[in-house]
């Protein structure tokens, strides 16, 4: 029986890895890169994974790939097309925006990419580089860039418990939560992985996940994490929530919170759940784990 081409060779190194959507492209040039990587294989997958070139199986035939025909022959033919895609302007562009866009901001500067690009170019893909541009740039250390990127639930869950130094003896609870809030690890359908961008992450149902989450771990009520609050705070929790809640941001975002969180937080301070008295009653002893979590949920920790 004739086995068929697999054009998902072509098309998601490409379109994902190499020259991105946009990359000038054509189903031609898919079908002969595809072409140029039959025969490779992996041995034993599900046990030893190991790489293999499988002779018989590799088209022979001449390849015209980007505009460049590809006569190595055997897996010489996927080489060059690696080689091919590279040095293309496009991979270039392509590299260069996608690390921006993790580092920098959902939306780099272009100047800022087009530089980063140069980078790669002129070092023949070093991403050393590429990255050095990147961070020597103006652009890297602007005010626009400071915390402008939104943590994936991935990074609030580890960077959370972290933070409060939880002692971890489940994790797998940890890893429920980081599907609750939205991010079910390995499980990501399509080939892009998980985006990086805010607007796939932040919504009121998911904002309203992160917050109970962040109470549940510094109230203790997450089994297979324990937080003691009181070290944590040296033990000087005192009876002043306003107190409590001003060494919780030194603590917990190293004093660096907007005039707006602030006052937000700071409303939240007379709740009778804070206070833990009822109402004719004198306050002992605030909640310091409630204040704890709920600094962990304020819009400046969700950022990186």
């Amino acid at each position: 029986m004739e086995r068929g081409l697999n054009e998902n060779y072509g098309r998601e190194l490409m379109e994902l890895h190499t020259l991105g959507v946009d990359g000038g492209y054509t189903q031609d040039d898919v079908i002969n890169v595809a072409k140029a990587f039959t025969g490779w294989s992996i041995r034993q997958p599900r046990r030893d994974p190991e790489f293999f070139f499988e002779e018989r199986l590799h088209d022979t035939s001449v390849k015209t790939v980007l505009g460049h025909e590809i006569r190595a022959g055997g897996m010489k033919d996927g080489e060059e097309v690696l080689d091919i895609l590279a040095r293309d302007p496009h991979t270039a562009h392509h590299i260069s925006f996608e690390m921006a866009q993790r580092f920098v901001s959902d939306t780099p500067p272009p100047a800022l990419v087009d530089r980063m690009a140069q980078a790669f170019l002129k070092s023949d893909g070093d991403i050393r580089e590429v990255l050095r541009t990147m961070i020597y740039s103006p652009e890297f250390w602007s005010k626009d860039a400071y915390r402008a990127k939104v943590k994936t639930p991935f990074e609030l869950v580890a960077s959370a418990t972290r933070a409060v130094g939880a002692d971890v003896q489940i994790p797998l609870l940890l890893v429920q939560w980081t599907s609750r809030i939205g991010e079910p690890l390995y499980q990501c359908e399509p080939p892009t992985g998980y985006s990086d961008k805010a607007d796939a992450w932040v919504n009121t149902g998911a904002l309203l996940s992160r917050l109970n989450f962040s109470l549940a771990l510094t109230s203790n009520r997450l089994r297979g994490a324990q937080v003691d609050i009181d070290s944590l705070f040296g033990g000087a929790t005192g009876v002043d929530p306003h107190a409590t809640m001003e060494q919780a941001i030194q603590m917990l975002l190293g004093g660096q919170v907007s005039q707006e969180t602030r006052d937000t937080l700071a409303k939240q301070m007379d709740d009778p759940q804070i206070l833990q008295a009822t109402l004719d009653d004198k306050v002992k002893q605030v909640n310091v784990g409630m204040i704890a979590g709920l600094v962990l949920g304020s819009p400046e920790f969700q950022r990186r």
